[in-house]
């Protein structure tokens, strides 16, 4: 039976296959464009997030999964199918088993929904788990009740913070903030500093090639599109320094839940987390001196896993092959 673990992201979406064909199947940008006002779609995915800030008045990229939520079932649907066929996974998604990662505490409503997609897309056998449990496993961590983990997952759209055992979730939160909201926040200090406006695709590439958390960041790229007096085009050279407070805002904002979430724990259990530290998983967690700037703050070791952006699709797989601790950890609708 083929087994797969779909992580769908506000800016990315990976497929895990958990079989003999263990591996990433597919890592595509979790964007449509369409056309229209019958809203036709022209491209998906890698195509569709080329055309960002290119598009004319009659095309726009849509983003159906945004902040952990389906915003357009629709389109996500439709989204989706396709990502499924160019990981030529088609002819055997009925006869699949599947995991589904979701935000934590996500509602009954939005868990319908993810169900709904599933169902739609084909899929008999779906199962829905939080992120912070599967952002442990996907890290090769064994949960046990003696252990608990404390885990920051930072994605494009959605941050998860929580404290899982084997018994399940401690405390636990998700919250609106990650690496989007970073590239807006860029493209706004470069339009300050240089006079220049940047589209997302390139404060994200700035974020990407000089982010760091450091004071002394050293580094510099240099980025191109209008003036923001003359609006013709134009390009300046940008510095890591004079984005680290454009990033850090956001990495503060995340260790201010955090301890939100730590101050809920029994004192037993806050003492164990103190020592043990705190899992740093998402693709965030690879900017430089961002471990060591929450180590910092939060007073704790902490540790970034091996290939944190897939980590959530990783451990989706780890569950699939553990059958009794998926049904442990599985979500449903609440009656």
């Amino acid at each position: 039976m083929i087994k797969l673990a779909i992580d769908l992201g506000s800016s990315v979406t990976k497929i895990y296959r958990a079989d003999a064909n263990n591996g990433i199947a597919l890592f595509e940008p979790s964007c449509v464009a369409i056309t229209g006002e019958e809203e036709t779609v022209c491209a998906i995915g890698k195509e569709a997030k080329k055309l960002l800030g290119k598009t004319t008045g009659g095309t726009h990229i849509v983003y159906p999964i945004y902040e952990g939520v389906i915003v357009h079932k629709e389109l996500a649907v439709k989204m989706l199918k396709e990502f499924i066929a160019r990981a030529e996974l088609l002819p055997y998604v009925r006869r699949s088993e599947t995991v589904f990662s979701v935000p934590c505490g996500i509602s009954d409503e939005q868990l319908a929904d993810y169900q709904a997609l599933a169902k739609e897309c084909g899929f008999k056998r779906a199962h829905f788990i939080e992120v912070p449990y599967l952002a442990v496993y996907g890290s090769g961590i064994v949960l046990s009740d003696e252990y608990p983990v404390f885990t920051i997952d930072m994605g494009a759209g959605i941050t998860n913070i929580a404290v899982v055992s084997s018994s399940g979730m401690n405390a636990g939160i998700s919250i609106n903030v990650g690496g989007n909201a970073m590239d807006l926040s860029i493209a706004d200090k470069v339009a300050e500093c240089k006079g220049l406006n940047v589209g997302t695709l390139t404060s994200e590439r700035i974020k990407n090639e000089i982010g760091s958390l450091s004071e002394n960041a050293r580094g510099t790229t240099i980025a191109e599109g209008s003036s923001v007096q003359t609006y013709m085009p134009a390009s300046a050279s940008v510095h890591a320094q004079e984005i680290v407070g454009s990033i850090r805002m956001y990495i503060d904002k995340v260790i201010e839940y955090a301890q939100l979430v730590l101050n809920q724990l029994p004192a037993e259990v806050a003492a164990d987390v103190h020592r043990s530290g705190v899992l740093l998983t998402g693709g965030i967690m690879k900017l430089p001196y961002l471990r060591e700037y929450i180590e910092m703050h939060l007073q704790m070791p902490a540790t970034v896993a091996d290939s944190p952006h897939f980590a959530v699709a990783r451990g989706g797989g780890v569950v699939l092959r553990e059958k009794k601790l998926l049904s442990k950890i599985e979500l449903s609708i609440r009656d």
